[in-house]
């Protein structure tokens, strides 16, 4: 695919695979960047572009790069475009490295191809691997539980976890959780830390008052792209609030107001609930919905009813803190191991 006059990169996406867009688009990119095939400094197209060439939604291509440059690949220039970064100098060493890593995973596809496998196989087990094969020199880490109140967002919120913490973490409906509890006290017990969102905070830290189970909450928020949309309507905007459930367009009607986007009038609807939604559509000018949703939302909608299809994520200041807490919890474990080495009949000098 050649976009302008100097760009030129092959990129394949599958919307069959089971492996999001968005992980398919920013592996590939990273891989260019990683071999060299895109030197530093190379100018990438804008997100309209790239997201018109793969026909892809914008917010994905944007989701990517906004990774991208988090982790150094990319640089994005107000008024200049999006670059690869310099953060990511690709010596010689760095690229053959790359090329020796490319022949092992070569001989891995062949090996793979000899053996019936598919290609989306294939990467679908290297990527669930490296997601979940322990370090060799790292003790299991802690349990985690991700709770949230419909199943759109545990399977949403708890994957954005796994992914930009690099752990396991299992989801489970507030409803669910408050059934164990019941039926089953001490079964929580497994779990070092259970996440949710402020939404619900309180509720969690009730059913698990006497469990002595630790619960932290996180913050969830509508993107940035989505923010500067609003704050440049004018005073009294209609503006449509649609996620797949009723809790779900609540959080993020609260997102928006949380933002201080106090000059709009947010109208609620449901994807679960047509007659709403269609009330909702017919009754703003601009709508905001979830992914979850946006399907529903363009087959009812008229084709010029602006449609901004928000990606909400979790607070990064509240990762980040989650994943201090995580380090702290990881030292403690590893320092009951050697507690234990101390008393199991060896002599073993243990000193903090």
């Amino acid at each position: 695919m050649t976009i302008g006059k100097n760009f030129r990169m092959d990129l394949k996406l599958n919307p069959k695979n089971q492996l999001p867009l968005h992980i398919q688009l920013k592996a590939q990119l990273a891989h260019l960047i990683e071999t060299g095939q895109l030197k530093t400094g190379a100018q990438l197209p804008t997100v309209r572009q790239l997201a018109g060439f793969l026909r892809i939604n914008r917010n994905t291509v944007a989701k990517v790069f906004a990774e991208l440059e988090r982790e150094g690949y990319l640089s994005c220039e107000r008024g200049k475009g999006t670059f690869v970064s310099t953060q990511k100098i690709q010596t010689k060493t760095r690229i053959k490295k790359m090329e020796k890593l490319l022949e092992i995973v070569d001989e891995v596809i062949s090996k793979g191809k000899e053996m019936g496998f598919s290609a989306e196989e294939l990467s679908l087990t290297l990527y669930a691997r490296t997601q979940t094969a322990p370090a060799a020199n790292e003790l299991a880490r802690p349990r985690l539980l991700f709770v949230e109140c419909n199943q759109p967002q545990v399977d949403l919120f708890s994957a954005e976890l796994k992914e930009t913490l690099s752990v396991p973490i299992e989801g489970m409906l507030l409803q669910d959780l408050k059934g164990m509890v019941h039926r089953a006290p001490r079964s929580i017990q497994q779990y070092a830390l259970v996440i949710t969102t402020f939404y619900h905070i309180h509720e969690v830290q009730k059913s698990l008052a006497k469990s002595g189970v630790e619960v932290m909450g996180l913050l969830v928020e509508a993107s940035l792209e989505t923010l500067i949309r609003l704050t440049a309507l004018p005073e009294g905007t209609k503006v449509g609030v649609a996620c797949n459930d009723w809790a779900g367009s609540e959080n993020l009607k609260l997102s928006i107001e949380n933002a201080g986007l106090k000059h709009l009038q947010l109208v609620l609807g449901c994807g679960q609930d047509k007659k709403t939604l269609n009330q909702m559509i017919n009754e703003v000018s601009i709508i905001v919905c979830s992914i979850l949703v946006e399907e529903k939302v363009r087959a009812i909608a008229p084709r010029d009813k602006e449609i901004i299809v928000d990606d909400r994520r979790l607070d990064k200041a509240g990762i980040e803190m989650l994943r201090s807490r995580l380090r702290d919890l990881s030292a403690a474990d590893r320092l009951q191991s050697k507690a234990k080495e101390g008393y199991d009949g060896t002599v073993n000098d243990f000193s903090i």
